[in-house]
């Protein structure tokens, strides 16, 4: 038998070593990444709306490309240029690891979507109620001093039930920098006791967190999101806004048109900044996009970009929500 195992190895003992060395080359990772122009996605593929109205045209995300770099990717990078080379620590903060950032990404992201759904079902003046708030850390400063992590849920501060930011805000008046708090926090599903040091930061008293609401909801047409497991970031929730609004509406605001849109959203329907312009860019450009909505926290740079590249492309620089559909109606 080991004869025979060997005389198969020494028969292709050169396609072993090719297979070997591509492994080889493929699985060794660098300090960088690779950022390009990804595509765009149709909402139509994303959503489930219940009794939603048919949609004339299109609304899409716009997202980027981005992978760790490999040999063969840095090599592929010299020959496309619109392949970029991103040093580590530009995507992942100095005091968190990969992790930590793709747990925020997941949090920002059901936050996004939160904020999008209930925001759409305020304006297309459809039913919703707000039945409880949860409180996630998505990021710990490098000056906090805790043992807190990224993807807590704060339950309890000092023995205090907290479900907004405004609650440890509220908290922190009554003490002093150095007092250290108890909070109760679920990791995993379990309940766990941590601590954290009240510290000054620019003259107010901190923790060093960054946390961000989530909420649930009872609506009157069910809405489901069905996720891309590599997808994460806050950067769709416009874009999702005004396809359930779309969706929830009888008035045809889209008329045939295709549209893509990028830019966070709030309740409040405020469109904030986001990250990677000129892949988004390029990416709207060869899906021959209609309309490109982006924030106006984006704009300069955006319309730079289309005149230095000389784009065909119509972006519409909006501050909110309603900018966005006051532009489709008119």
């Amino acid at each position: 038998m080991l004869n025979k195992i060997y005389a198969l190895i020494k028969e292709n003992i050169k396609e072993i070593i090719i297979f070997v060395a591509i492994m080889i080359l493929f699985s060794i990772k660098f300090p960088y990444y690779i950022d390009s122009p990804g595509g765009t996605i149709s909402l139509k593929k994303r959503f489930e709306i219940e009794g939603s109205n048919e949609i004339n045209g299109d609304i899409s995300l716009v997202y980027v490309a981005e992978r760790r770099a490999t040999i063969p990717s840095l090599i592929l990078s010299l020959f496309f240029k619109d392949w970029d080379i991103i040093k580590i620590e530009e995507v992942v903060a100095e005091n968190e690891s990969v992790d930590d950032m793709k747990m925020r990404g997941a949090v920002t992201l059901d936050q996004s979507l939160n904020n999008a759904i209930i925001l759409a079902f305020k304006k297309a003046g459809k039913e919703y109620e707000i039945i409880s708030s949860k409180l996630y850390i998505t990021y710990i400063t490098s000056i906090a001093k805790t043992d807190l992590k990224v993807g807590d849920e704060i339950i309890s501060i000092d023995d205090k039930k907290v479900e907004t930011k405004d609650d440890i805000a509220g908290l922190l008046d009554n003490l002093e920098v150095g007092d250290k708090l108890k909070i109760v926090v679920r990791e995993n599903g379990k309940e766990i006791t941590k601590y954290a040091e009240i510290i000054e930061y620019e003259g107010k008293k901190k923790i060093g967190i960054v946390a961000d609401t989530l909420y649930d909801y009872k609506l009157s047409q069910d809405v489901k999101y069905i996720k891309n497991k590599k997808e994460m970031g806050s950067s769709g929730g416009f874009a999702n806004a005004l396809f359930i609004y779309q969706s929830l509406i009888d008035e045809d605001i889209l008329k045939n048109r295709k549209v893509v849109g990028t830019g966070t959203i709030d309740a409040d329907g405020n469109v904030g900044a986001i990250g990677g312009v000129k892949y988004k860019l390029k990416a709207a450009l060869d899906d021959d996009t209609d309309v490109f909505f982006i924030s106006n926290d984006n704009c300069e740079e955006a319309l730079e970009i289309k005149k230095e590249k000389k784009y065909d492309l119509n972006i519409v620089c909006i501050s909110n929500f309603d900018d966005a559909i006051a532009y489709l109606e008119k």
